[in-house]
């Protein structure tokens, strides 16, 4: 989430400065709450509420629509269930975030956590290198930065701070258990690039809407999509590795590095040609994770452009006065 109207925190009226503590100290009570359960019943104690809470918010009509889009052949009912489960997968990972100390502890998390080797490369896991990992909003999207900076050594995640000063230092303080360093997204491109020149590997999602962005096929409809990945690969000769992450069964993951893609301009086309080769071949590979469980994806903001889905009967007119 970001700022929506870019106000410095001490120049916001007494109610909205309420409003945030009471949101931080509500999230700071329930991770203190679910901290003293085992991991399973954290997840599900996450899961539940979320799956009864967030259908009665607006946001949901943009779940239900970018749904409609993924799963045209669902009936109302069965994208309704789907609806009702994409909350209570962001519930698990809000609750979630009070086990990270345990989930990124070797010592502790015994098979919770399961990291996979798909990249063709035998020594992948012992060969740390810069390079630009990405990924998508999908299960607990969070322990990415965990399993990025475990084969990397050395990892920044490029992400939107909360608009809330007091819940964003709490999130960060939870976040330091998964070891990696978070770069604001303003002048992201700038910083990204330093980075992987300081060698450094980097993190994106790549699953959110980027207004003014290329149209780029995602899960077979075009949709604004950051070309950044490819941007950074084409200026610095960095690998791009996808990392997916599925939930399992008792609060346990896998997490698989795929093959590796490098933004390399061929005989018979330009750099931005390039460019838009690689992200659409990015966007198919994180849209084919995504459609396969779509209730594990965090869909709560519009995906596709206005005018299309509203062409695809998805919105109602109460979702079209929505950004």
């Amino acid at each position: 989430m970001s700022h929506s109207d870019d106000v410095p925190a001490e120049r916001v009226g007494w109610m909205q400065k309420f409003i945030w503590w009471w949101q931080a100290t509500a999230l700071r009570l329930l991770w203190l709450l679910v901290g003293w359960l085992p991991p399973e019943q954290v997840t599900a104690a996450g899961w539940r509420l979320m799956a009864w809470f967030g259908p009665r918010t607006n946001k949901h009509r943009h779940v239900l629509a970018n749904l409609k889009m993924l799963c045209p052949e669902r009936s109302d009912a069965e994208i309704e269930g789907l609806g009702r489960a994409v909350w209570g997968n962001i519930g698990a990972v809000f609750t979630e975030f009070a086990l990270l100390d345990l989930l990124t502890d070797p010592a502790r998390n015994r098979d919770r956590i399961e990291l996979i080797n798909n990249t063709g490369e035998p020594d992948f896991f012992e060969r740390p290198r810069p390079c630009v990992f990405v990924s998508a909003h999908f299960a607990n999207w969070e322990l990415i930065g965990y399993a990025g900076n475990r084969v990397s050594g050395k990892m920044d995640v490029i992400y939107n701070p909360q608009p809330n000063p007091w819940l964003e230092k709490l999130v960060q303080r939870r976040r330091r258990f998964l070891g990696c360093g978070y770069v604001d997204k303003t002048n992201g491109a700038r910083k990204l690039l330093g980075l992987l020149k300081a060698g450094r590997a980097v993190g994106l999602m790549i699953d959110v809407r980027v207004d003014g962005g290329q149209l780029v096929p995602f899960c077979g409809v075009d949709a604004s999509t950051t070309t950044l990945p490819a941007w950074l690969s084409l200026r610095t000769g960095c690998d791009i590795l996808p990392i997916q992450i599925e939930r399992l069964p008792g609060t346990r993951f896998r997490i698989t590095f795929h093959p590796a893609l490098r933004a390399i301009a061929g005989a018979d086309e330009n750099r931005d040609q390039a460019i838009l080769r690689v992200s659409r071949d990015l966007n198919e590979q994180v849209g084919s994770w995504i459609a396969a469980r779509p209730q594990d994806w965090l869909c709560t903001k519009r995906r596709w452009p206005k005018e299309l889905m509203r062409a695809r009967g998805v919105y109602s007119d109460r979702a079209e006065s929505a950004p």
